[in-house]
């Protein structure tokens, strides 16, 4: 049983080993010249993705260093700082259009309120409506009363003033 529990850990340190050598791999471009050669001559967006990438690496790694040593790093300001760069990187990364994506969602209140307002707009549509049928028709009715009236004594003012032209004659 000793064997399997001693296998555990070496295959761990080989797999770390691995992974070193892939960090390796890639940090050799920016470790085969001076810093500020590389740096001047980043663009401006890369400049800010280094400097958060370097602070946040360098802070990992003393928080690393303080779990080795039995030391608890979460009552260090070592904490403090690593929440601080990892609020930066989230700002990165928004403004990169590579932050969290809006969710669909949907606000069962507002979609209330919404449809809500919706059919009430539709009951005061309607309710219009038929109020204006309602006049359109009074009118109409009292249109068709008044004209009924109204033809006689226009014929008889007709008459009377046909009467008079007639007499002026």
């Amino acid at each position: 049983m000793e064997t399997v529990s001693q296998e555990i850990p070496k295959k761990a340190v080989r797999a770390l080993r691995a992974r070193l050598h892939t960090v390796k791999k890639h940090l050799e471009p920016i470790f085969s010249k001076p810093l500020s050669d590389v740096y001047t001559k980043l663009p401006i967006s890369e400049r800010y993705e280094l400097e958060v990438l370097l602070s946040y690496s360098l802070n990992t790694l003393y928080y690393i260093y303080l779990r080795t040593q039995g030391s608890d790093p979460a009552k260090h300001d070592v904490m403090k700082e690593l929440v601080r760069v990892q609020a930066y990187i989230k700002k990165l990364k928004r403004v990169q259009g590579k932050g969290d994506k809006p969710t669909m969602k949907v606000d069962k209140d507002a979609a209330a309120r919404f449809i809500k307002a919706a059919l009430q707009e539709d009951e005061d549509k309607m309710e219009t409506e038929r109020q204006d049928r309602k006049r359109k028709l009074e009118e109409e009715v009292s249109d068709s009363s008044s004209s009924e009236d109204e033809a006689p004594t226009s014929t008889k003012n007709e008459k009377k003033k046909s009467k008079k032209s007639n007499t002026k004659n």
